[in-house]
C-alpha cells in the first residue's frame, strides 16, 4: 500500500502553540465548570417552585432535548405553545433550527411556565 501526503507529514507544536492550546482547554473547562453550577442554582429554584410531578417531568424534558443549555428563569416566553400533555400544561417552543443541512438537526428554545408570570427556560441542539 502506498503512503499518502499525511503518512509522510509530520506535526509538531511549537511549545508557545502547546502553552496556548492548554490555556485555552484550561479556559474553556473552567467555564464549562462555572456553567454547570449555575444551571444547578437554576434548577434548584425551579425544583422549590413546582411540584415533584412537574420537576420530574421537566428534567425528563431537559433529558429528552438532546444538549440542553442556557438555563435560567424568564418573565416571558419564547416561542409558540405547544400542548404536550405535560402536567404543567402548554410548553413554549422556538425551533430556530428546524432539519438544518443534514435534515437532522433541530435548535431552539423551550420555555416551561412556573406559575406567577415565570418560565423555566433552557436553550436545546439535538
Amino acid at each position: 500500500m502506498e503512503a499518502t501526503l499525511m503518512d509522510r507529514v509530520e506535526f509538531t507544536m511549537s511549545a508557545a502553540d502547546q502553552a496556548a492550546s492548554d490555556a485555552a482547554y484550561a479556559a474553556l473547562m473552567e467555564h464549562e465548570r462555572v456553567e454547570a453550577e449555575r444551571c444547578k442554582a437554576v434548577l434548584a429554584q425551579v425544583k422549590m417552585l413546582v411540584s415533584e410531578e412537574v420537576f420530574s417531568e421537566i428534567m425528563s424534558e431537559i433529558d429528552e432535548s438532546g444538549y440542553a443549555y442556557d438555563f435560567q428563569i424568564a418573565d416571558a416566553p419564547k416561542g409558540h405553545a405547544d400542548d404536550q400533555g405535560a402536567a404543567w400544561g402548554d410548553t413554549y417552543v422556538d425551533q430556530t433550527t428546524n432539519g438544518g443541512h443534514t435534515g437532522d438537526e433541530f435548535a431552539g428554545t423551550v420555555s416551561i411556565p412556573l406559575g406567577n408570570g415565570k418560565f423555566f427556560q433552557f436553550g436545546y441542539s439535538m
